[in-house]
C-alpha cells in the first residue's frame, strides 16, 4: 500500500505509541476539512489502539458519512491492513488481534483474514473451538477454490488439533483439500504421533491420520500409524485388518529395501498383537529374507520416514526364536544403520564444555570421581519399568550422587510421585524435541546415563546415538539395543550366556547375583476365588499370566500336554478371553493333545496390578514363556510363593526366569528343553509335596535372597557404576 502524506505524517505517532499528539494533529487536519474522509479512518484507528472502540466506530462512521463519489485517498480497510501489519512487526498481538477482528466487520467474506486471526488467537492463548466456530470458517474453506496463503493455513491446522474436539477435525478436513502443494503430511502427523503418545488421547489421533488418509490415500507413513495406534488401544480387529492391508498393498508396491524391513518388522508384532499366528511365519521369513539382503549393502541412506525410525526393527523375532547370535547380530547391524543416519543430520545442539559428542578427557576433568547419575525413561510410572526400578531409586545414596531423571513423553501417576520425585535431586519433562533432550543433558553434565527404555522408544534411542553423556549404559529393557553409543549393558551370571560378550555390541558388566532386585509387591484384594470360579480343592491350577504376545503355538503346545498328562487339573489363560482367534488356536492346539476344552479357561485382566498379584493365588503352578519369559510376572509369581516352570533359552529374553529362580536358591521347574519342561509341569502338578516344598522355599527367601534386597543391590549397582567410571576415566 503506497501511504498518502497524511498517513505518513501520523506514522511516527503511532509506531511510539504518541496518541494523543496523533489524535491532536488529526482534529486539527479534520477542522480545516470536515470532508476529509482519510482522517476520520486515521483517528478511528488511534482510538482502537487506544481501546475505545465505540469512539473508534463513531468516526469510521463519519467518514463513510463524509465520503462521496469523488472522494479519494486510501479506504479504510487498507488503513487497517496496514496498521495490523505494522502492530504485528513490533509484536502487539493483541492490538493485532482487534485491528483484524474490525476488519473482520468490513469484509466478512475474507479467508485470509480470518485464518491471520485464528493464528493470532493461536498465539495470545484466547483460542477455542467455540471462537472458530463463530468466524464460519469451516463452511468458507469448503467451498473456496483457492487459498494464496498455504503456510498460514498448515500452521492454523496445528494449532487447532491441539484442541480435541470434533470442530478441530472438521477444520482439518475442510483445510486439507487446500494443501497439495504444502509439506503437511509430516507436521500434522507429527501431531497425531504426539496426541496418541504424549496426551494418551489414541482415539483423537487416530481420527486426524484417518481424514489424512483420505487425501493421501495408500501411504504407508500413515498406515504405519494408524497400525501402531489400533495396537495401543489393543483393537485386535483392526489391527488385523489394517496389517493385512499394509501387507497386501507392500507386495504389490516397489518400496525400498530398508523400507520393506522396517514394515515387515512392524507387521510381525502386529500380527503377534492380533494373534494371527497363521500369518506371522510367513511375515517373519520374508522379514528376515529381506534384512539380510539389506545388511549385505553398504552405504546404506534412510529416507525421512525411516530416520528416527529404523532401529531394533529386528526386536519381534525375540518372541519367535531363541537364537541370539543371530537376533543381535541384526540388532547390532541395524543400530549400526541407525545412529550413522541420526550423526549425518546431526541436529544443531550446543555443545556444552563437559559433553562433547564423543567421551574424551575434557568430558570428564571436573569430576575425578564418579558423581552424576542421570536415567531416561519413559516408563517411570505404573509400567513394569516403573515398578522394577522404583527401588533403586529410593535406595540411592544422595549423599554421594546426585540423581537425574529425564522423563519422555509419559504421564505422571501415583508411582511417578511417590517414587521418582522425591528420590531424585533434578527431574526434567520432555515430549518429543531430541535436541531439548540432548541439550538438557548435556547442561547438567551427566557422567552416566542410563537407558530404562532398551529397545522401547524411539526418541530415547535418538537421543542416546548424540552420546550426550560420556558413559552410557543400557539396563532392564528386553535385551540391549545394539546402539554403538551404548557402553555398557547390565547383567548378572545367569541372565545371558557365558560365552554372550560374542555377539553383543555392548561391553557386558556382570553384577554378582542378580541383575535386578525388589524388595517385594505391594498386594490387593483378590477377585478370584476357587469358590467363585466353581473350582474344588481336589483340582490342581495350572496359570498362564504372560501378555498373549509370548505365547506361541509352540509353547501353548506343551502346556497343554502337561494339563492332558494330569487328570485332575485345570488350565486358566489370563487374557484373550475376547480374542476368537487365541481361543481357535488353543482349541486346535488340545484336539492335537487329546485335551477337552472344558479343561481351559480364559481369565478376563485385572483392574490393577495389586489385584493381578492377589490373583495369582489361586494357582497351584504358573507356566511360563519361551522364547521370551516373563521378567515382571516371574518376580509377582515367585515373591508370592508359587511354584512356577520356566523353559530356558540362550538370548536374555528367554532367561529372565531361571536368573530369578536360581537367586531364590530354586532349582524345581528350571528346564533346559521342551520335554523336561513337559516333566516339570507334570511333576509339580501331581506331587503336592513337592509343591508345598517350593513354597516354602520360596517363602524363605524372602528372608535372604539377593532377590529381595533391593538396598544391597543398589549398593551393588553403585559399585559397578564407579568401576565403570574409573575404568573410562583410567582408558581416558
Amino acid at each position: 500500500m503506497t501511504k498518502t502524506s497524511l498517513y505518513k505524517s501520523i506514522q511516527a505517532h503511532l509506531d511510539q505509541e504518541h496518541y494523543e499528539e496523533a489524535i491532536a494533529y488529526l482534529n486539527e487536519v479534520i477542522k480545516k476539512d470536515l470532508n476529509n474522509v482519510e482522517a476520520y479512518y486515521l483517528l478511528g484507528l488511534v482510538y482502537v489502539l487506544l481501546g475505545q472502540d465505540e469512539l473508534s466506530q463513531e468516526y469510521w462512521l463519519a467518514g463513510m458519512l463524509a465520503q462521496s463519489e469523488n472522494s479519494t485517498g486510501i479506504s479504510l480497510q487498507e488503513i487497517l491492513e496496514d496498521a495490523a501489519t505494522q502492530q504485528e512487526i513490533y509484536h502487539r498481538f493483541d492490538l493485532t488481534l482487534r485491528i483484524r477482528e474490525h476488519i473482520l466487520g468490513l469484509t466478512p467474506e475474507d479467508l485470509d483474514n480470518k485464518l491471520q486471526i485464528i493464528s493470532l488467537a493461536l498465539r495470545l492463548g484466547n483460542f477455542t473451538p467455540e471462537y472458530m466456530a463463530s468466524l464460519s470458517i469451516i463452511d468458507e474453506l469448503k467451498i473456496q477454490e483457492n487459498i494464496e496463503n498455504s503456510s498460514l493455513l498448515l500452521e492454523c491446522i496445528l494449532g487447532i488439533l491441539a484442541f480435541p474436539t470434533l470442530l478441530s477435525l472438521d477444520f482439518l478436513e475442510a483445510s486439507l483439500a487446500h494443501l497439495k502443494n504444502e509439506d503437511w503430511l509430516n507436521p500434522v502427523m507429527n501431531l497425531a504421533n504426539y496426541m496418541a503418545y504424549d496426551r494418551k488421547m489414541v482415539s483423537y489421533a487416530i481420527d486426524i491420520a484417518k481424514i489424512c488418509l483420505v487425501f493421501s490415500p495408500n501411504n504407508f507413513y500413515i498406515l504405519n500409524s494408524l497400525l501402531q495406534y489400533y495396537g495401543l488401544k489393543k483393537d485386535q480387529f483392526k489391527i488385523l485388518e489394517t496389517a493385512r492391508y499394509i501387507r497386501d498393498l507392500l507386495n504389490s508396491n516397489n518400496a525400498s529395501l530398508p523400507f520393506i524391513c522396517y514394515l515387515l518388522s512392524r507387521l510381525i508384532l502386529s500380527f503377534l498383537q492380533g494373534n494371527d499366528w497363521s500369518e506371522v511365519d510367513i511375515i517373519s521369513a520374508k522379514f528376515q529374507s529381506h534384512l539380510n539382503l539389506l545388511l549385505k549393502q553398504e552405504n546404506i541412506t534412510l529416507d525421512e520416514f525411516l530416520s528416527g525410525r529404523f532401529w531394533a526393527i529386528g526386536f519381534p523375532l525375540l518372541y519367535l526364536m531363541d537364537d541370539p547370535q543371530q537376533i543381535r547380530g541384526y540388532l547390532n547391524q541395524t543400530a549400526q544403520i541407525f545412529q550413522e543416519d541420526v550423526v549425518r543430520r546431526r541436529i544443531s545442539v550446543p555443545v556444552a564444555s563437559f559433553n562433547a559428542v564423543s567421551a574424551s578427557s575434557t568430558n570428564i576433568k571436573p569430576f575425578k570421581s564418579l558423581r552424576r547419575i542421570g536415567y531416561i525413561a519413559h516408563t517411570l510410572r505404573q509400567h513394569s519399568v516403573g515398578w522394577l526400578c522404583r527401588w533403586l531409586f529410593r535406595y540411592h545414596d544422595r549423599s554421594q550422587y546426585e540423581i537425574y531423571v529425564y522423563l519422555i513423553g509419559q504421564p505422571v501417576d501415583e508411582l511417578t510421585e511417590k517414587w521418582i520425585y522425591p528420590n531424585v535431586d533434578v527431574y526434567h519433562h520432555f515430549e518429543r524435541d531430541v535436541a531439548n533432550i540432548v541439550e538438557q543433558i548435556r547442561e547438567d553434565q551427566i557422567q552416566i546415563l542410563v537407558d530404562l527404555d532398551v529397545l522401547t522408544h524411539n526418541i530415547t534411542a535418538q537421543v542416546l546415538a548424540h552420546k550426550p553423556a560420556p558413559v552410557q549404559i543400557s539396563w532392564l529393557g528386553s535385551d540391549a539395543s545394539g546402539l554403538p553409543s551404548i557402553d555398557y549393558f547390565i547383567v548378572d551370571p545367569y541372565v545371558v550366556a557365558e560365552d554372550a560378550q560374542y555377539y553383543y555390541q555392548e561391553k557386558l558388566w556382570r553384577l554378582p547375583n542378580t541383575y535386578l532386585a525388589v524388595d517385594g509387591f505391594e498386594i490387593g484384594s483378590s477377585t478370584l476365588t476357587r469358590d467363585n470360579l466353581g473350582v474344588g480343592a481336589e483340582k490342581v491350577i495350572y496359570l498362564s499370566i504372560q501378555n498373549k504376545i509370548k505365547s506361541n503355538p509352540r509353547i501353548l503346545k506343551l502346556q497343554l500336554q502337561i494339563v492332558q498328562s494330569v487328570p485332575n487339573s485345570l488350565f486358566f489363560i489370563k487374557g484373550g478371553g475376547d480374542n476368537d482367534l487365541i481361543h481357535e488356536m488353543v482349541a486346535q492346539l488340545a484336539q492335537e493333545v487329546g485335551l477337552d476344552m472344558q479343561r481351559v479357561r480364559f481369565l478376563h485382566q485385572d483392574i490393577d496390578e495389586m489385584t493381578h498379584r492377589a490373583n495369582l493365588e489361586i494357582a497351584d503352578v504358573v507356566l511360563d514363556t519361551y522364547p521370551y519369559n516373563g521378567a515382571t510376572t516371574t518376580l509377582e509369581t515367585l515373591w508370592m510363593g508359587i511354584p512356577i516352570v520356566t523353559r530356558v533359552g540362550q538370548q536374555f529374553a528367554a532367561r529372565n526366569s531361571y536368573t530369578f529362580l536360581m537367586n531364590v536358591g530354586v532349582t524345581e521347574g528350571i528346564a533346559w528343553t521342551d520335554a523336561e519342561y513337559v516333566d516339570w509341569g507334570i511333576k509339580l502338578g501331581q506331587d503336592k509335596d513337592l509343591r508345598e516344598q517350593v513354597k516354602a522355599q520360596l517363602l524363605a527367601a524372602r528372608q535372604h535372597s539377593p532377590l529381595w534386597r533391593a538396598e544391597e543391590f543398589t549398593r551393588e549397582m553403585e559399585k559397578g557404576f564407579c568401576q565403570i567410571w574409573k575404568e573410562t576415566c583410567h582408558l581416558m
